[in-house]
């Protein structure tokens, strides 16, 4: 099983991000447009996703990761950047490589949203309370 899938005009992680968001992926070994099935292979709790590709007409097989790098952390103006992408419901990025950023909606007894913020291709996450602190007086 190689590590790196052969597809020729998009790079890793361009890859991924289309893996991420369930897009349909060529195979581009030559002779070969069949169409390549991603499954997420990852642990429920890693930072990180794993992608494991198989092409339905030609058997080719292969692994695709992100690249964890957790420093620097996503200051509080990218995570409001991002919060206000999201309630715009357009999709927000991570502002380090442009992978989409997923929000998850966390438990909280004050009744006030609380989310945590996940960029699966780098692994940085982050807690936020919604409203933010600065605009609740």
């Amino acid at each position: 099983m190689s590590q790196i899938p052969l597809f020729s005009s998009l790079s890793t992680h361009d890859l991924f991000v289309r893996a991420l968001q369930h897009e349909p992926l060529p195979c581009s070994r030559p002779q070969c447009p069949g169409p390549v099935q991603a499954t997420d292979a990852s642990q429920v709790h890693d930072r990180v996703k794993r992608f494991h590709l198989h092409c339905e007409r030609c058997g080719h097989d292969s692994e695709m990761t992100g690249r964890e790098q957790l420093t620097p952390p996503w200051d509080d103006a990218a995570m409001l950047t991002m919060a206000d992408e999201h309630l715009m419901h357009q999709q927000p990025t991570c502002p380090f490589d442009g992978t989409p950023v997923v929000f998850h909606s966390l438990p909280n007894p004050r009744r006030r949203a609380r989310y945590r913020l996940a960029c699966f291709f780098c692994g940085r996450q982050a807690d936020m309370d919604w409203p933010p602190s600065e605009s609740r007086r």
